[in-house]
């Protein structure tokens, strides 16, 4: 610490005995900000010296210029020691700033970047950052690539068109990835150039997430980076009567595809796809979609951009069909499988789920989009229908007129035939006895939802309202809590064209 304030203070004793009463005050008040894993604790203090010095330093040159010029020449001598103090600052001052902000930051940060340029498609070499942090310029960071192929360092601006815009995507990425980013405005002029349609919407998708700390605006002429987007964040610009540029007051997608040149046989106007076992989750899933997102349905009550196709079998020729065409059209992996839980274990299943296609896909040469587990959800219940099983809600809208009438007409029933059903049996085995009195269905519902046949339990309540089903359920599904079905909302929020849709709920 001693050699760090005379390194600096060398000839001026007077400053350097008040520097050093500083440095031991400053490590006192401050030593909670000592931490152990960016240095030892002697070069915490050297630092704290260091700067503490360069301070001392500056308040006697400044001392010095204030003084009366009647000793000039001794004034001289001590102008060329101070100059040549202020260079040792400079220099100082350079080497530490060097060190934090690329030791420390820029080197984790080019290997983030080198990470997304290379998963992107970027193949020509690394990405390395040059740092300037000469104090009496503003710090500066270069780029530049090094190649195998080449015998030196190459500047970005050497890179092809196309990879210049996969190396501005995963530089992106990577500040995405930082979770301390400062908050700002991100400009930018048709991001889709000279990228493949999946990297356009790949970049449409980090985008988004961009935008949800920092404000972001782009131009664009690809539909492409439209879709994540909802029609509130969307501005057509067209050229009014006089040719002047104007903001359309209200959007229509269609009508920006048209202008595009894009029709919704290009696009099969789709922009999501569920693929779900029964026909009735056909019909049903669409009410929870409505409650919690915008933009489901368009003015004539259809179904917007939303594919949902029912398969009776999540293994069956048809789904594997499907799978097919999603991939050969602009969807890819913007599709979930919807499967019933069926009382068994859900990891077990999706992982079987997931195999089974990538076994197909090995066997296919049209190749089927990757279904990972992001695409697959297992339901929490054994199947749909028993989402609908709240008495407590079910009580609100009237389809019971108690709570316990609920469980009183559920006992009648188990004992009548539930029992006997396979869904019943396994019931039994998970909570290792027959269901007694209406208080034991009650301290097992959890389990009666999770192992018994949802079509058994939900025709006993909800059977006689075939006709007007819809309205019924949308009026359970209004009075439930979102937690009723948050693994199914879980699932869905994950991607974005849903989660920049969400209804906020009080």
């Amino acid at each position: 610490m001693k050699a760090a304030v005379n390194h600096n203070l060398a000839g001026l004793p007077e400053e350097m005995e008040e520097c050093m009463d500083d440095v031991f005050l400053d490590v006192w008040e401050h030593i909670e900000r000592f931490d152990a894993a960016k240095g030892s604790f002697r070069n915490w203090i050297i630092s704290i010296a260091r700067f503490r010095s360069i301070d001392y330093l500056r308040r006697y040159s400044r001392t010095c210029m204030e003084e009366d010029v009647s000793n000039y020449e001794s004034k001289l001598a001590r102008n060329d020691r101070i100059d040549t103090l202020e260079q040792e600052i400079s220099t100082e001052t350079e080497k530490l700033l060097e060190y934090k902000l690329y030791q420390l930051n820029l080197d984790s940060f080019s290997q983030r970047v080198n990470e997304n340029f290379h998963k992107n498609g970027g193949t020509s070499g690394t990405i390395c950052y040059e740092l300037t942090c000469n104090t009496d310029r503003i710090f500066q960071v270069n780029a530049y690539l090094e190649a195998k192929e080449s015998h030196g360092p190459e500047d970005i601006s050497s890179l092809g068109k196309g990879m210049r815009s996969i190396y501005l995507l995963s530089l992106l990425e990577a500040y995405l990835e930082d979770e301390e980013r400062v908050p700002g405005m991100i400009l930018m002029e048709d991001p889709e150039i000279f990228l493949h349609p999946t990297l356009q919407k790949k970049s449409s998708e980090i985008l988004y997430r961009l935008s949800r700390k920092s404000q972001v605006i782009f131009t664009t002429h690809s539909p492409n980076l439209l879709f994540q987007f909802n029609s509130r964040q969307i501005r057509q610009m067209v050229l009014d009567e006089d040719g002047y540029s104007v903001i359309r007051s209200h959007t229509n997608l269609s009508a920006i595809l048209d202008d595009l040149g894009f029709t919704a046989s290009d696009l099969l106007n789709v922009s999501f796809v569920f693929i779900v076992e029964g026909k009735q989750d056909k019909s049903r899933l669409p009410l929870l979609l409505e409650k919690y997102y915008s933009e489901i349905y368009d003015q004539e009550g259809n179904l917007s951009r939303i594919s949902i196709i029912s398969t009776n079998s999540c293994t069956n020729i048809k789904t594997y069909a499907n799978l097919k065409y999603i991939n050969q059209t602009y969807l890819r992996d913007n599709f979930l499988m919807i499967r019933d839980g069926d009382g068994k274990d859900a990891e077990e299943l999706a992982s079987s789920l997931c195999r089974y296609y990538e076994a197909r896909n090995r066997e296919d040469m049209d190749r089927l989009p990757r279904v990972t587990r992001e695409n697959v959800l297992i339901l929490k219940y054994y199947s749909f229908e028993n989402y609908f099983l709240d008495p407590k809600v079910m009580t609100k809208i009237g389809v019971v007129k108690s709570e316990e009438d609920f469980y009183e007409i559920l006992l009648e029933k188990w004992k009548e035939y539930l029992y006997r059903l396979k869904s019943g049996q396994h019931l039994t085995e998970m909570i290792g006895h027959s269901l007694s009195d209406t208080e034991d269905v009650r301290q097992h519902m959890e389990e009666i939802r999770v192992c018994l046949r949802g079509h058994n339990l939900y025709d006993i309540f909800y059977g006689r309202y075939r006709k007007n089903e819809t309205e019924i359920l949308k009026a359970y599904i209004e009075e439930a809590p979102r937690d009723t079905f948050k693994d199914i909302l879980d699932a869905i929020d994950r991607f974005v064209y849903f989660e920049n849709r969400k209804k906020y709920q009080r």
